[in-house]
Parts: C-alpha cells; structure tokens; sequence
C-alpha cells in the first residue's frame, strides 16, 4: 500500500510540474515583454510593473480612504483621534494582470487627541468595523516613439539579464537534486521526493522572476521618466459600522430629569480620486466625494455640554445623575442623516517629497457645517527610494460659516493636527 501511495504522489507531482522549468519561466517573461511591445497607446512597462509603479505613487497620500497597493496599511488623524488598521484582500489574477479591484476590512478606534478639548472632543470612546470596496480604472500612459523605444531596449536588457539568472539558478538546483539520496529522506521514494523539490523550487522561482521583472521595470520608469503623462483613477465605496459606540446623558431643558441616549453612527461613503503624473511638472491627486452619515445632535453640537455648577444655580434638580456622570449636555437630542460633499486635492512638483494639499467639506441639513483643512505632507522614503511612511501637518478650520453658537472662548474653530499613513507588508500584485 505505501508503495501505490508514493507512486500515486509521484505522477500527480510530476503531472502538476509538466512544463514547468527555468526555460518556461524564462519565456514567459519573454512574452510579457512581448505583450507590452506590441501594446498601443503608449505603454511603457507591464501591467503588473504598472501596479508596483503605482504603489509609490499613491504612497504619497495620508488617510483612511486612500488607495494602498500594500496588504496592510495603518491610518491616524490627531485632531478627532481616529486610529484605523486595514486589510486588503486580493484573488489573485493571471500572470500579468492589472489590478481591477481591492477589498479592505479593518476598524477604526478613538484615542487621545488634540481635539480633547477643541469642540469638546466629538468622538468619544468608539470603535467600529470598516469595509472599502475600491474599483481601479485602466491606466493610460502617454509616451512619444523615442520614450517607448528607449524602454523597449532597457526592459529587453532586462530580460536577459533575468534569463542569465533563471539559467543559473536552475543548473545550480539540478546539480543539488541529483544529490538527493534516499539516506536523505529516510528511505523513501526518491522520485517522488525530487518531483516534490523540484515543483517547489519552480513555483517559487517563478514567482520571484516575474516579480523581479515587474519591479526592476518599475524602477526603469521612476529613474529615467521616459513618459510624459500617466493617469489613474479608482472610485471608493467605504462602509463605517460602530461596535462601540458611546452613550451621551442629555436633558431638554433645566427642569427635566437627564435620561440616556444612544448613538449609532453609521457612515457610508463615495469617493472619486484621479491622479495625474507628468514626467515634467509633478503629481496631481483630485478627490470628489459624498457621504451620508447617521449623525445625531451631539455630534453635531446641537446640544451644549453644561457645567455642573451652572446647572446647580439655574436650579437643576436632577444632581444623582449629574455626580455620576463625566459629562452631560443640555438641549433636544435629534438622531438625523447628514448628507455631505467633499473634494481634496493633493500637488507634489517633480522629484518632490514635500507637497500641498486642500481640502473641503460641506455638510447639508440639520448640520449644515462648512469644514476646510489645508496641510503640508511629507513623504518619507526608506532605504529602497520609495514611501514609507506619509505625514500631513495641517490648519482645519471648523464651521466656517459659524453655524454652531456653543463654543465658548476664541480659537475654537481653528487647530493645529497631523495625519499619517503607513503602508507595510506585501506589495498587492
């Protein structure tokens, strides 16, 4: 019986690895480039080198709904506090294949801000489940014949030099196989023992030289520019789903006792980014988007938080409630849906790891607030000369058409904050 098995597994293996050894890898990058050298419209690179040139590009973005080409990414604003850690999930496509959609699932939680006291903290102790559907458009590359030449020739230099490579490692392999011995693998069928090293071996050989490939033609492009515009657009579809979500004690008026509210603060989301590289004048990222937001009338600072001392003297009676509580508010409590609109655009110069961004968002209805922020980001780039980790100093400006009347003391609509975004793991092919 285990020698059935063993023959069993050799003919499956040998079955699986029909066809697969250095020289089919080898012509399969060949016809890749092929692919792209036939390809009109000014195509410069491979799909798949496509998708690592654009990982760098929109690496140059801080915020929870941006697009990242990473497996994970992490996300916080100092202002309202906000922390979020994201997934992306990807099937993967076929040996040179675009990306055409990202699935990412994370949450998002509340920690100390600088907006503890700025507007009262809006967030208070909430967690909730974030899921982004993200739709990629095609990429269009606009080159001139010199351009395509050019890369034509780099990107076949680079596929002899990986076909030099492949040769190498492989007869480095077979030399070591042939020493495989049953002494080796406690006596068991050689055969298939090698069939099994050998379907490994090129499974990941295969994937490293196809990743080399994309990834050293990706780098061609970013060093030597030779295209004069590329565009990409990809349209965001984000759900926030609270866990957690905080309680607020909230009385109409003196007299009234105070009684619990709960919050539920749904958000769903639309957005639209464009990014526009110019080999000569820079990157240029323009956001338009809308949301609808399950919004009640603490967040929207409907209500006025009330000093314990003050509701005392206006002869207050519910004090039990008050000495149990951190903080309570005054006023009628509404739970309502908030409709907004918001457009962001993002400028980095050529060669630039310094940029300047605006941003503004219009709320419409019961909270009709106009907010604008405008921020410096800084990229920071590891030791590969590519992003590691984004940060944005910015100036927001709440209310601006000073709609709220509760705040109290000067400054209050203006503040100081940072956001920042850290891709990490695996590139997303």
């Amino acid at each position: 019986m285990p020698r059935v098995f063993f023959v069993v597994l050799f003919f499956l293996i040998v079955y699986r690895c029909a066809g697969q050894n250095g020289d089919s890898i080898a012509a399969e990058i060949r016809l890749i480039n092929r692919e792209v050298v036939n390809q009109t419209g000014g195509a410069v690179i491979s799909n798949r080198a496509m998708n690592v040139f654009l990982a760098d590009k929109t690496g140059y973005l801080a915020g929870s709904d941006v697009l990242s080409f990473f497996t994970n990414y992490v996300t916080f604003n100092s202002t309202d506090g906000i922390f979020t850690v994201n997934h992306n999930f990807q099937t993967p496509g076929g040996r040179d294949e675009p990306l055409k959609n990202l699935l990412s699932v994370g949450f998002n939680a509340n920690v100390n801000s600088i907006g503890a006291g700025f507007l009262d903290r809006r967030f208070d102790d909430e967690l909730g489940l974030t899921i982004n559907y993200k739709w990629l458009a095609k990429v269009k590359t606009k080159s001139d014949a010199y351009q395509q030449q050019f890369m034509n020739a780099l990107r076949a230099g680079l596929v002899h030099t990986l076909e030099s490579a492949i040769e190498k490692e492989t007869a480095g392999f077979n030399t070591a196989l042939n020493r495989v011995a049953a002494a080796d693998i406690n006596g068991a069928n050689v055969d298939s023992a090698r069939a099994l090293i050998q379907n490994n071996f090129y499974a990941d050989l295969k994937e490293k030289y196809q990743a080399l490939f994309a990834t050293q033609q990706a780098e061609l492009l970013t060093k030597t520019a030779y295209f004069k515009t590329i565009n990409f657009g990809y349209t965001s579809f984000t759900a926030t789903i609270p866990i957690i979500a905080p309680t607020y004690t909230v009385a109409p008026a003196i007299p009234a006792a105070f009684t619990q509210k709960h919050s539920y603060p749904i958000q769903l989301m639309l957005a639209h980014t464009r990014l526009w590289e110019g080999s000569h004048w820079g990157r240029l990222f323009v956001t338009l988007g809308g949301s609808l937001l399950l919004n009640n009338s603490k967040l929207s600072y409907g209500v006025a938080k009330i000093n314990p001392a003050a509701y005392t003297n206006m002869g207050g009676t519910d004090t039990l409630t008050l000495a149990k509580k951190e903080k309570v508010y005054m006023g009628r409590y509404q739970t309502f849906i908030t409709p907004a609109i918001l457009g962001r655009i993002v400028y980095y110069p050529t060669n630039s790891h310094v940029g300047f961004s605006v941003m503004a968002e219009q709320h419409i209805g019961k909270d009709n607030l106009l907010n604008a922020r405008v921020g410096v980001p800084i990229v920071l780039i590891n030791s590969k000369k590519t992003p590691a980790v984004t940060f944005e100093c910015y100036v927001a400006f709440f209310d601006m058409g000073h709609v709220v009347t509760n705040l109290q003391g000067r400054g209050k609509r203006t503040t100081v904050g940072i956001a920042a975004g850290i891709p990490f793991s695996r590139l997303m092919y």
